[in-house]
């Protein structure tokens, strides 16, 4: 630590040189998973999505339950990724924004990540529509982890240096006509699986009920 500078005076020697000042210390540098645990840690969210049967999502005082299909848990990894390397929130506006990102990059063989995507499209189409159009062409000029997996080694990677590899950047580049096509495309067809997952919520606010009481008949 650099001394304090002596004043001279009549009965001192003069001071010696004044030490340079120290480097002000920078942040280090966020690995990938440190980025990851501090989404999970926004979110309240953590791996056991990753292994558990099912899927418990409250809407308000309204439990919504669904299978956790093998597929969702292929899923789910690179989707929580995604989080962590753009930015976007477990929030409902940050679910609609990593939607349509994950869409407009293309989401391969994932079946399941396809039809819950698609169905965030559907409300994002409509209740933000230039939010949601933003975040899927910023998916289009990422290349994602569904399209080229992550390699284990780099999650002690610097967070910035994955997304300088995959095109991850703040903003999107400027439009084209094709993203606007595609966007219209995949809105059309998301409103299908809206109207799907509108069929099916009455099962799933069941088996959301079913799941509260097996819950509380285990803690008695």
């Amino acid at each position: 630590m650099p001394t304090a500078t002596t004043i001279p005076t009549p009965m001192t020697a003069a001071p010696a040189p004044t030490p340079a000042p120290a480097p002000t210390p920078t942040t280090a540098p966020m690995t990938l998973r440190a980025a990851l645990d501090r989404y999970f840690a926004a979110s309240g969210f953590d791996e056991s999505s990753y292994v558990d049967d099912w899927v418990d999502i409250p809407l308000g005082p309204i439990p919504v339950r669904f299978p956790n299909t093998a597929d969702r848990k292929r899923t789910v990894p690179s989707h929580d990724l995604h989080h962590a390397l753009t930015g976007y929130d477990a929030t409902f506006m940050g679910e609609l924004q990593i939607a349509a990102w994950e869409i407009g990059g293309g989401m391969g063989r994932h079946w399941t990540g396809w039809f819950l995507n698609l169905t965030a499209m559907s409300w994002g189409a409509v209740v933000r529509p230039r939010t949601a159009f933003r975040a899927f062409v910023r998916g289009r000029r990422s290349h994602n982890l569904y399209q080229r997996p992550l390699a284990p080694e780099q999650m002690s990677e610097d967070v910035e240096t994955v997304r300088a590899e995959r095109g991850i950047k703040a903003s999107p580049a400027q439009a084209t006509g094709r993203d606007y096509a595609a966007y219209v495309a995949y809105a059309a067809v998301a409103q299908v699986a809206g109207a799907v997952m509108l069929a099916l919520t009455p099962a799933m606010i069941g088996l959301g009920v079913w799941g509260r009481i097996k819950e509380r008949t285990r803690a008695r």
